[in-house]
């Protein structure tokens, strides 16, 4: 446990995620609150019209892709000239390609720039999601888009972080990040118009009164909450004459030892953030152990429902140990989002 000590700016120079990754400060004002959009049905959503050197997004949101020649493309974008067919990579932060020094070296543009077929791939992902969010946005933005001929899912660990959540929180429908500022501000709302409330106040978001689950009943969790999406996927997929794929994302702590440019980097995330160290908030998820759990129950899952299962968690396990994949525990450097789009390439093959 780190003693308290004063608080170090993220934009420091002196951090080596600054040197190592100056990338990150285009992402933090990126990710800041304030700058997320509501967006109805879905909460909050990436931030519209964001412009920097590392990421920029369309007047929807979604973040801006390279086609095959280089051209930037995105869902708001299509207008008249649309191409006549797109591919879709669908996710949260990891698929969204965060870490990226900039928009052409995301895993989406990596995608293009590699695809044999020279389809286009639009980047479907939002910061923070979960397994639902992730399918109601393509459902309220299906309407945009031309023939759509493979959906890739990226995902699995934000899915598996909400499973953990208490009872209180999660209700009978999956939470998603952040959800507690909504229900404190439902319940002051229902208070303001008489509504009545349990004896005893619920504790406020974050704090937990239960214990964390144990690892079987989370992994079973995530797994259900995940392949009840997917159901409903592959409906939409076959519907539209896609090919419907989930590949399960590689987590640093799943894949390896780290490098080291990414020891130092994880050592130095842990001692600045505010929230605790990646063990303190996801330790018991983040052992190899739990990986191969969560992916077994994942694939017998797709298996049953008929859908494209990979674990990308087994292909960056091939490579070289002092390849620096990551730039903090979730997300990937240049070189990782171009090992992670041959990956799904082959797999895909």
């Amino acid at each position: 446990m780190f003693k308290s000590r004063k608080r170090i700016a993220l934009d420091d120079p002196s951090l080596e995620r600054v040197k190592l990754t100056p990338q990150m400060l285009d992402y933090d004002r990126f990710a800041s609150r304030g700058r997320s959009q509501y967006l109805p049905y879905v909460m909050g959503f990436n931030a519209a019209d964001y412009r920097s050197p590392s990421i920029n997004t369309d007047r929807l949101g979604f973040r801006i892709a390279h086609d095959a020649q280089g051209q930037p493309i995105s869902a708001a974008s299509l207008g008249t000239h649309a191409p006549k067919a797109v591919n879709l990579l669908v996710g949260a932060s990891s698929a969204l390609g965060y870490g990226a020094s900039s928009d052409a070296a995301s895993v989406a543009s990596r995608l293009a720039a590699q695809d044999p077929d020279g389809t286009p791939w639009l980047n479907f992902a939002g910061h923070c999601f979960n397994s639902t969010q992730e399918l109601m946005l393509f459902v309220l933005h299906l309407h945009r888009l031309p023939k759509v001929r493979k959906i890739v899912v990226l995902g699995g660990f934000n899915t598996l972080v909400m499973a953990r959540l208490p009872e209180f929180i999660r209700g009978d429908l999956p939470p998603y990040h952040f959800c507690g500022d909504y229900y404190e501000k439902f319940d002051e709302i229902a208070e303001e118009n008489g509504g009545e409330l349990p004896p005893v106040k619920l504790p406020k978001w974050p704090t937990e009164t239960t214990a964390v689950p144990p690892i079987a009943h989370t992994v079973a969790r995530a797994g259900e909450d995940t392949l009840n999406c997917l159901t409903t996927w592959k409906r939409l997929a076959d519907s539209l004459g896609a090919e419907l794929s989930f590949l399960m994302q590689p987590l640093a702590t799943w894949v390896r030892k780290p490098c080291t440019e990414e020891q130092k980097l994880f050592d130095e995330l842990d001692q600045i953030s505010r929230f605790g160290t990646w063990q303190n908030l996801y330790g018991d998820i983040s052992d190899p152990a739990v990986a191969d759990h969560y992916a077994d129950n994942l694939a017998s899952g797709c298996h049953a429902r008929g859908i494209r299962f990979c674990n990308l968690v087994d292909d960056l396990r091939q490579r070289p140990s002092d390849e620096w994949l990551f730039v903090d525990r979730a997300h990937y450097t240049d070189l990782g989002s171009d090992v992670v789009a041959r990956a799904i390439h082959r797999n895909l093959q």
